[in-house]
């Protein structure tokens, strides 16, 4: 649904809605286009790796070209990610396990007058979430929020993340997109999709599914360290 779509379906102000769900974006890096978020900070961006890094743990953008376009308030805001200062699960996603496929990197300066998401709990699976994404195939712009269930633990990692399979629509920009408790507390980020059939809709099976991994573990330590490093010093006396 469109986040006004969300709001009339749920019963709740759009105001309420534009405020929990609106610290989302799109990631344009090179020739990719995904979905971001701020989480803990208004500086910080977290997104999936593979939005950020090609194959082969290059950049997909050079120094200052990879951005974060975000509206808040009916402003619009462009940001430039500082990629060289990313933390991340892998460099080379593809190469790796999909458990380490997030990235999390401070921008240039903090995005004016958004809520960015606060950090949530360790999340039940099931639970309900809500998928929060800024971009849909082609490159295209498009806010949508979608109430919907993480079902099952597919994976974890020794530092903590866990992979979660979610019954979520999805597509190729929603990649790196939030999932979210109905309150707007970061859950996790959308990673991608695995099916025997992936150009053919389906019910959510164990062969059809689209996942994300948890902000948990080491994904969590690189938010809280990021937004401690983009925190603006106290003026001492």
């Amino acid at each position: 649904m469109s986040p006004s779509e969300y709001a009339a379906f749920h019963h709740l102000p759009p105001t309420v809605v534009a405020a929990r769900y609106g610290a989302t974006g799109v990631v344009r890096c090179g020739g990719a286009v995904g979905t971001g978020q701020l989480v803990g900070s208004s500086g910080v961006l977290v997104t999936a790796s593979h939005v950020l890094f090609e194959p082969g743990g290059q950049s997909r953008g050079g120094a200052g070209s990879c951005t974060f376009d975000i509206v808040v308030g009916g402003r619009h805001q462009v940001m430039a990610i500082l990629t060289q200062q990313v933390i991340c699960g892998a460099t080379e996603p593809y190469a790796n396990p999909a458990v380490r496929d997030w990235a999390v990197a401070p921008l240039e300066r903090p995005v004016a007058g958004v809520r960015p998401y606060p950090l949530a709990g360790p999340i039940a699976v099931p639970s309900t979430i809500v998928l929060a994404a800024a971009a849909r195939s082609g490159g295209v712009e498009n806010h949508s929020l979608e109430m919907c269930t993480a079902r099952k633990v597919t994976g974890g990692s020794p530092s903590g993340v866990r992979e979660i399979a979610i019954d979520c629509d999805a597509e190729g920009g929603t990649s790196g997109a939030a999932l979210l408790t109905e309150n707007g507390a970061f859950a996790g980020v959308y990673v991608g999709f695995r099916s025997a059939h992936p150009g053919t809709p389906g019910p959510f099976s164990m062969t059809h599914y689209n996942f994300g991994v948890t902000a948990e573990g080491a994904l969590r330590k690189a938010i809280n360290e990021t937004a401690a490093r983009t925190q603006p010093l106290s003026a001492s006396r």
